[in-house]
């Protein structure tokens, strides 16, 4: 009988959002810490949270004056032109005047005048000031962009927890490999200790050569298998110094309180559904939703009444800088909009919103259900496997005290060598089991943290 390990017990789990709670890690609240620090994905978020700040400067400014300064200088040549008959009137009245003088005073021979409509050698330059002093939409979007930053605030806390749960998953993946290597290693050393044992044997002439072969070829075997492991081991580091931005090669520190982890006693299923369904963040964002989808119908309502600004400026106008004929302007004003008649928009608008809202209601129930079925489905599974880990532990001490006692025995003479190695098959088989289980009892107390999000 040869030992046989399954590799594929350390291929690493699927990488899902979860967030484990256990024993205080100083080790690994410190890897959570550099990579909330260091991950790019969350600076991404924090940029987009900076942007829509901006976002809402901007709309808070959009109460205040604005000042433009415009200036043009005109050449034109052609165009239309004005006809002005200065001949056709005043040279009849002149020669009437001359007439009744007896004079040739006034003139009788004025022509026509054409003028150019289109300035030439015009200067215009104004500095005009404005402020809205009724505007809805400007209120009103104020607020939506308030509430769309709060929608930030809320992406940057998710992101965040799906890292803390990514770098925990790592940092288990990487652990079970770990302590795959660690049992392999003590059935390596126990196999060497019979491989010694059995070559004194043939020296004295007490066994066949046939004994070493066999045991050789187990060594070999599970030599075989801890490269594999420890292939496995280098992809769980390089994915977890990534997740932490940093050399990939970076060494990993153990964490005792996590090798060392107990079982911890489930809540009640009732009381852990209540804290999903009030905690979620899933839950605030469609709140926020809504109050955005509530001040959008309001702004859009408001749209119907008019607004109202001031006005008003400083200039200078003149034609080939001829100050003498032109000169200072000043204005000031107020200006009205009022849209009447919008063809029947608004209410379309309205009604897309309105629309909208039944989404958010139905999304919010269907997270209700998605909660509560996640809840039931991981606190059965976690107490399922406390069973499970509670027989593991009375299956490794029965099946260190048979090994152990077989293993006597042999020494002994009193005992074969297949006996031995099914007693080693057994023992290692029982550990590597206890291993996986209890990795597995982490990452589902991952998933009941992360669902009820403590």
């Amino acid at each position: 009988m040869r030992i046989k390990i399954s590799i594929l017990l350390f291929i690493p789990f699927q990488f899902i959002s979860l967030s484990v709670c256990y024993a205080q890690s100083d080790i690994l609240n410190n890897y959570i810490k550099d990579a909330l620090s260091n991950n790019l994905s969350i600076q991404s978020e924090i940029l987009k949270e900076e942007k829509q700040y901006s976002k809402v400067e901007q709309a808070n400014k959009l109460w205040k004056p604005t000042v433009d300064l415009n200036a043009s200088y005109l050449f034109a040549e052609g165009g239309r032109e004005l006809l002005f008959p200065l001949g056709d009137l005043f040279n009849p009245v002149y020669g009437t005047l001359n007439q009744l003088t007896s004079s040739t005073n006034f003139p009788t021979n004025i022509e026509n005048e054409k003028i150019q409509l289109t300035p030439n050698n015009y200067l215009d330059l104004q500095l005009s000031i404005s402020k809205p002093l009724i505007n809805s939409s400007i209120k009103y979007n104020q607020r939506i962009q308030n509430e769309l930053l709060r929608i930030n605030v809320l992406n940057i806390e998710l992101s965040k927890r799906e890292i803390i749960a990514q770098v925990k998953i790592g940092y288990f993946n990487y652990l079970k490999t770990f302590e795959g290597l660690t049992i392999l290693g003590e059935t390596e050393k126990l196999l060497l200790e019979v491989l010694n044992f059995n070559k004194k044997l043939v020296k004295y002439d007490k066994a066949t050569p046939d004994v070493l072969s066999d045991v050789e070829y187990q060594i070999a075997n599970l030599q075989s298998q801890k490269a594999m492991v420890m292939e496995q081991q280098n992809l769980s580091k390089v994915y977890f110094n990534l997740l932490l931005n940093r050399s990939l090669d970076a060494e990993i520190l153990i964490d005792e309180n996590v090798l060392n982890s107990k079982i911890r006693e489930s809540r009640n299923i009732t009381s852990l559904k209540n804290d999903a369904l009030q905690s979620r963040l899933e839950f605030r964002k469609l709140d926020v939703g809504a109050i955005v989808n509530s001040l959008n119908q309001k702004r859009i309502d408001k749209e119907k009444k008019p607004t109202l600004g001031i006005f008003g400026g400083i200039g200078l106008q003149t034609e080939s800088f001829n100050f003498s004929n032109g000169g200072q302007l000043f204005t000031v004003g107020l200006g009205m909009n009022w849209d009447l008649i919008d063809g029947g928009m608004r209410k379309k608008r309205i009604e897309e919103i309105k629309v909208d809202q039944r989404i958010l209601e139905n999304e919010r129930k269907r997270l209700s259900q998605k909660v509560e079925i996640e809840v039931t489905q991981v606190v059965y599974k976690i107490r399922s496997l406390q069973f499970r880990m509670q027989a593991e532990k009375v299956a490794v001490s029965s099946a260190q005290k048979s090994f152990d006692a077989i293993y006597a025995r042999y020494r002994n003479d009193k005992a074969v060598l297949i006996q031995l190695t099914q007693a080693q098959n057994s023992l290692t088989t029982s550990k590597m089991t206890r291993v996986l289980s209890k990795y597995d009892y982490l990452i589902l107390l991952s998933e009941l943290d992360r669902i009820i999000e403590k």
